[in-house]
């Protein structure tokens, strides 16, 4: 059974199905709601007899789990993450005979073809949540309607830099959301465009873009260090990856103007903030259009890769910014 969105919040308080599919390419919100569930069912996420976690289990572990005893009473959750097709006949069996214990299965991107979703959402006596990331076009829309309900005016140019640089995920999306209430304070009602860069750029010196920087100016130890921070924040491999392709999507276009980089950053819209303007000054002078059509075609294959639930999708983000990152430092030295 589908769970309607607007009917999800209530779900994950209280849900009244045992068996819960959560699944989409939205990696931190799939995350987060699995999450949310635990916590539905006091106590068991502090009792190691009542709470398992499995990861890509086969199918005896996930049935082994989910028909275990509590041994301290009350009742037991399985969490499974990365849950693929493998898992399908034990969830039939599951669905056959509904178990004691709430069973969350996360999963990443799975089709209408995929057998798993389609068995959740045909029975009865188990539910499925999407989660799928916002549209790039809609988020300025949305950043600036989500203000508006805190008392804050976003001036356009401002929601258009948000949209640019903000991955269109509901947990980077919420904590984007909240740093800009909380740097406008009770005494401030509108946000200009140098305001909306300061608190989620340089101002707030979020790790995801310090990744994104040091990758293009060619900087593999700062690489590292930034998505080890980012990763502890739970930002998802694939928003991070997004992130870096519309960097090189608009280095690409700069580069191809034939414009010098102090004329090619002027004319780039959103507008780049001034502090950062040295950065996409070196990149410029670092990637040519032919090296930046190369890293724009690595960068299209990890989101894709990234995307499946075979891959690691933690490292091989990481292996793709510390390539990129590498390849601009040679670059550099040309």
């Amino acid at each position: 059974m589908k769970i309607d969105p607007a009917r999800i919040e209530a779900f994950l308080k209280n849900p009244s199905l045992n068996l819960v599919l959560i699944y989409g390419p939205d990696t931190g919100l799939v995350a987060e709601r699995g999450l949310a569930l635990l916590r539905s069912i006091p106590g068991a996420a502090q009792d190691p007899f009542r709470f398992t976690e499995l990861h890509s289990p086969d199918p005896a572990s996930l049935l082994n789990e989910a028909t275990a005893i509590a041994m301290t009473g009350g009742k037991r959750v399985v969490r499974v993450r990365d849950a693929g097709e493998t898992l399908l006949k034990a969830v039939e069996t599951l669905l056959k005979t509904p178990p004691d214990a709430l069973i969350i299965l996360e999963a990443g991107e799975l089709t209408a073809k995929s057998k798993l979703r389609a068995a959740m959402e045909k029975a009865v006596g188990a539910a499925t949540i999407a989660c799928y990331g916002i549209d790039a076009p809609r988020l300025p829309q949305i950043i600036t309607a989500r203000l508006r309900d805190a008392g804050i005016t976003l001036d356009s140019d401002a929601a258009a830099w948000a949209g640019q640089n903000i991955v269109g995920e509901e947990a980077p999306l919420r904590q984007a959301v909240e740093l800009l209430t909380l740097y406008a304070g009770p005494s401030r009602e509108r946000l200009t465009l140098a305001d909306v860069s300061a608190a989620l750029a340089d101002g707030g010196d979020t790790s995801m873009q310090d990744a994104i920087d040091a990758t293009i100016t060619g900087d593999p130890i700062a690489v590292d260090r930034a998505l080890s921070l980012a990763y502890e924040e739970g930002i998802a491999p694939v928003g991070i990856i997004r992130v870096l392709l519309g960097e090189l999507l608009r280095l690409r276009v700069a580069a191809g103007s034939g414009l010098p980089p102090s004329e090619a950053i002027a004319a780039m819209r959103p507008p780049i903030f001034f502090k950062r303007q040295p950065i996409v000054t070196k990149a410029l002078n670092i990637w040519k259009p032919a090296l930046l059509d190369q890293a724009i075609k690595a960068t299209l294959a990890a989101e894709t890769a990234c995307k499946t639930t075979i891959i690691p999708e933690h490292a091989y983000c990481r292996q793709t910014l510390l390539a990129l990152s590498s390849r601009a430092r040679t670059a550099a030295r040309r």
